[in-house]
């Protein structure tokens, strides 16, 4: 499944919100998150992306299936296309193919646990030409379904079934912030590898 929505958020405070936290967002891209949910404390202060978090798999969520869940593994992704000159400005320009997984229990046991799905939003407010999301859903050795990262877009698929990956950025940064959602706590949460959001 893929499912694509566009001019996702409609609330326009979070809107701005999130294009005044921007930076705070995106200070410290691959930092893998854990949000247990808003379920067991439904006052407590949430930060900007985890109203997002909320507003797309609560309040506003865009599918019916129902999961059960423990929380949220959430991060968010630069990709910077490189300078005139061929080098890289800070950040790749793309992703290597991959699928979701917990990475620490993969390393300590050689088994695959993955997310009960996967999505991914993109905020408004960067430029960029290139960056798309290609997910190979028939299999790496098929040609890919290709969704286009655009602004205020907000995609669901299997991340932890399918190899996806981000084509190069040949112009401007790509913003992406990635939400996995898990039935159970992956291992890397015990581990320390997750940072613990409350």
């Amino acid at each position: 499944m893929i499912a694509v929505f566009d001019n996702f958020i409609q609330d326009q405070d979070l809107l701005l919100e999130i294009q005044d936290n921007k930076a705070d967002i995106f200070k410290d891209p691959g930092n893998f998150k854990w949000f247990a949910g808003w379920w067991d404390n439904p006052t407590a202060k949430l930060n900007t992306t985890q109203k997002i978090i909320k507003y797309a798999w609560g309040e506003n969520c865009p599918i019916t299936d129902v999961y059960g869940l423990d929380g949220f593994e959430y991060w968010t992704g630069i990709q910077k296309a490189k300078l005139p000159t061929g080098e890289k400005d800070g950040w790749d320009d793309f992703l290597e193919p991959h699928f979701d997984k917990d990475e620490a229990w993969h390393k300590k046991t050689g088994e695959i646990v993955t997310p009960v799905i996967g999505s991914i939003y993109y905020p408004e407010g960067s430029a960029f030409e290139g960056g798309e999301l290609h997910i190979f859903t028939d299999g790496a050795d098929k040609p890919p379904e290709i969704v286009k990262a655009k602004p205020n877009r907000f995609i669901i698929f299997q991340a932890g079934q399918h190899v996806h990956t981000v084509k190069t950025v040949t112009k401007g940064t790509r913003h992406a912030i990635a939400i996995n959602l898990w039935e159970n706590a992956p291992y890397s949460k015990q581990t320390g590898k997750l940072t613990i959001e409350q």
